[in-house]
């Protein structure tokens, strides 16, 4: 069996398997936080293994406690067992933070791998005071550029010709940490493009490029952050915050404007404290009892403090996101110019 070793903003990662075409490209998806400061299983935060096969344990014969339109759920204690139609199985258990994944479909158990770490470190970092916010983040002169936009809201576009700038480097592609003091965090996993913008050098391409065929939402062109390093940003947090919200726009041009704290703060309720359009898989993050619904209150009001102080401290804005991608590359960059100039 092979394994990665992980260090994901201090949560500890094994994961192991004798499929090395899969650990490969799990290898990529999570470069920046390689790790070899443990090799013992027992001492991971969070354990995965993964068998290229469908000879899962028998599903127990019970009712569903969950069902989607990705799998079905079937709760046994503190133990999981997800049932992919039959493409897949996992089975998790929540009291040891251990997890096992079984399937022949490379595609299909990449992305629940992939969904699965992040769904699990996701919720672990939570209860240690550190929280995803669904958005955008880069650097640039020392302040954090944090972006939240719609799905389909043109994040890509705009995150990779922000990146040719020499100035600017990347803090996270889709999900930037933020504390409880609402300082930023980068979490630089690999970037995601429907089609790999012709602007953004990557070194190694033959190495640095491959892709995730997502059932439910298509292909997606992929980015190793190993092949855009000199962008990754190494800083350990931003206390300078700029925050932005996009909304559509039916227009040519696009245009910043002063937010509210009332606006900025719905935004952050939507895209953090709920998390909408986060990386977090219910059958991975949602678990019963009564001891995890108080954990998930506790959750609640710790993610809307992180987020509350963020809002408080960001200087805050709104851009009309209109047709023209060039004019919107000019306008955020004159606003970082702007609100980053000591006067």
């Amino acid at each position: 069996m092979q394994r990665i070793l992980m260090n994901i903003a201090g949560i500890r990662v094994h994961v192991e398997s004798d499929w090395s075409e899969l650990l490969a490209v799990l290898e990529k998806d999570f470069w920046s936080f390689h790790s070899r400061d443990f090799l013992d299983s027992s001492k991971a935060d969070l354990s995965l293994k993964i068998y290229k096969t469908l000879q899962a344990p028998p599903l127990p014969e019970i009712s569903t406690s969950m069902q989607s339109q990705n799998s079905l759920s079937y709760d046994v204690g503190h133990i999981r067992y997800n049932d992919y139609y039959g493409k897949a199985y996992t089975v998790i258990n929540f009291q040891s933070e251990s997890a096992a994944i079984y399937g022949l479909d490379l595609d299909k158990i990449h992305e629940i791998a992939y969904l699965l770490i992040l769904s699990r470190v996701g919720k672990i970092l939570d209860l240690k005071g550190l929280h995803k916010l669904h958005a955008f983040a880069v650097s640039f002169n020392n302040t954090a550029f944090v972006c939240m936009m719609p799905s389909k809201g043109g994040k890509s576009s705009l995150l990779s010709e922000l990146l040719s700038d020499p100035r600017i480097k990347m803090l996270s592609d889709d999900i930037p940490l933020v504390d409880k003091q609402g300082r930023v965090y980068p979490f630089p996993l690999k970037l995601g493009f429907n089609e790999i913008p012709k602007n953004l050098k990557v070194f190694n391409p033959e190495e640095n490029l491959y892709t995730m065929k997502r059932e439910l939402y298509g292909e997606k062109k992929l980015i190793c952050t190993r092949g855009i390093e000199n962008k990754i940003e190494k800083k350990e947090y931003f206390e300078k915050v700029i925050l932005v919200e996009g909304f559509r726009y039916n227009s040519e041009s696009s245009c910043v404007l002063s937010s509210s704290w009332l606006q900025s703060f719905k935004g952050l309720l939507v895209h953090g404290v709920i998390g909408i359009g986060s990386p977090i898989v219910i059958e991975y993050f949602w678990e019963t009892g009564i001891r995890d619904f108080i954990r998930k209150t506790w959750i609640f009001f710790k993610r809307l403090k992180a987020f509350f102080l963020l809002c408080f401290k960001a200087k805050k804005f709104k851009i009309h996101i209109g047709k023209d991608q060039h004019m919107l590359t000019r306008i955020v960059v004159e606003l970082l110019e702007k609100e980053t100039t000591i006067k």
